[in-house]
């Protein structure tokens, strides 16, 4: 395939993509009034793509006749669809996706429910993929649809802060508004930005269970194409965290900054006041038969209080010793630190391994008639280094979700001991078998 680059540069070539200043005005025109319901079932005519260029014209000026038809060749490539029959114009896919673009980068659709319906119902219909049909249009056709509106929420974040600091940056160019003011007004847009980013992770926690599906997935052992289609998805998945992991880190260097800015502005404010304190001083006070008279606003008030009869009693505290209890002192131990650091973290590793395992028992389900959990059980062992408690975790676990499950029985032949080569260990005979 030719480069995209070299097709791209070619003489008037770009310009049917990216039109000029006059000719992408005039479609965002016609476009706007189409979405209005203006135009009938979104067809116009010759006369209004000549308004359209008249409206954005900086000069007002009516054009000739071949101003106009040059235009409209031009936006004919890629842009406007022709009727011959009818002579009138609509707009193409091309021309309408554009445009949806631009209406949707400029206008607030910040909306974590609808990101979280749509993960929601990628999320089912992942679950229900079972065959290799199944999970190829679910990359295809379902995941590749709503990718590109998953990320736009997160773009729109991104936006609101360069929009947030532009707008506080133009405020204090034109000193319309006292800096604090414009300060505040930006702080609270940028506290604003950090809720949504976090109602945004709560909106995507359905990532992690379709990563899950997805690299377990057992159609990616025999289907290489599948197998990278899945890749690229789970990495798209990867990306959204970090994305959102950019707009916290974004926030967290914008917020300090402004907070140093108004502990500035305050230093500058009393700064200033305690100048003008002391120059009022200097100018009003007097000095009177050698004594200095500070100015008064107004003369001082005395309140006179009854005096109260009451007895002292005074307690002397060396005859009224109190035993005081010694403080106990504690002696940071580095060891006992690190093991209890070590301890945390083998049972955080525990529980993800646990949900991993469930998950993939889960998936076998959606396909199998059985399942041997004894099996399991000490496939688990070999992958986790002999981790007997995760083995057990996870077969009870099992036990108990499948036992009183509606599809699923769970039968145990504790007369038949299975053992491993690779261990000393023994379990009972457990099979999952479909009813």
């Amino acid at each position: 395939m030719p480069s995209i680059f070299d097709q791209i540069k070619i003489e008037n070539t770009y310009e049917m993509f990216f039109p000029k200043k006059e000719q992408g005005l005039a479609i965002i025109w016609l476009y706007e009034r189409t979405k209005n319901g203006h135009f009938d079932k979104g067809v116009f005519k010759e006369e209004h793509i000549r308004q359209a260029f008249q409206e954005v014209s900086l000069k007002g000026e009516r054009q000739q006749w071949e101003f106009y038809n040059s235009h409209i060749m031009m936006l004919q490539e890629f842009f406007l669809f022709y009727n011959e029959e009818d002579q009138t114009y609509s707009f193409t896919d091309y021309a309408t996706y554009l445009c949806d673009k631009v209406y949707k980068m400029l206008s607030d659709r910040f909306n974590p429910t609808v990101i979280e319906i749509t993960c929601s119902d990628l999320h089912q219909k992942l679950e229900s993929a079972v065959t290799e049909n199944d999970l190829f249009n679910w990359l295809t056709i379902h995941f590749d649809k709503s990718k590109t509106y998953l990320k736009e929420q997160i773009d729109y974040l991104n936006q609101q802060i360069d929009r947030s600091v532009s707008e506080f940056s133009d405020r204090a160019k034109l000193k319309k508004d006292p800096l604090l003011i414009a300060l505040k007004d930006i702080e609270s847009k940028i506290d604003e930005i950090r809720v949504q980013n976090q109602e945004l992770r709560q909106a995507f926690r359905e990532i992690d269970k379709i990563k899950t599906i997805l690299m377990s997935h057992p159609v990616r052992e025999y289907n290489e194409s599948i197998d990278e289609e899945a890749t690229i998805a789970i990495e798209y998945f990867d990306s959204i965290k970090i994305m959102l992991s950019m707009v916290d880190s974004r926030i967290n260097k914008i917020q300090p900054k402004i907070q140093q800015f108004f502990a500035s502005l305050n230093r500058q404010r009393f700064d200033a006041n305690v100048e003008k304190f002391l120059l009022y001083l200097l100018d009003k006070t007097k000095v009177i038969s050698g004594e200095l008279k500070y100015p008064r606003d107004k003369e001082d008030i005395f309140i006179h209080y009854p005096t109260s009869n009451f007895t002292i009693v005074e307690k002397r505290e060396e005859l009224f010793q109190i035993p005081r209890n010694q403080r106990t002192a504690y002696i940071k131990d580095l060891k006992k630190e690190a093991e209890a650091f070590q301890t945390s973290q083998q049972q955080w590793t525990r529980q993800m391994n646990i949900n991993i395992w469930l998950d993939k028992i889960k998936q076998e389900s959606q396909y199998s008639t059985e399942i041997n959990l004894s099996e399991k059980f000490f496939e688990i062992l070999e992958k986790h280094d002999n981790d007997l408690q995760l083995a057990v975790t996870v077969i009870y676990q099992s036990i108990s979700i499948y036992d009183k499950h509606e599809k699923w029985n769970v039968l145990i032949d504790n007369a038949k001991i299975v053992q491993s080569q690779n261990n000393n260990y023994e379990i009972w005979d457990i099979w999952m078998k479909r009813k």
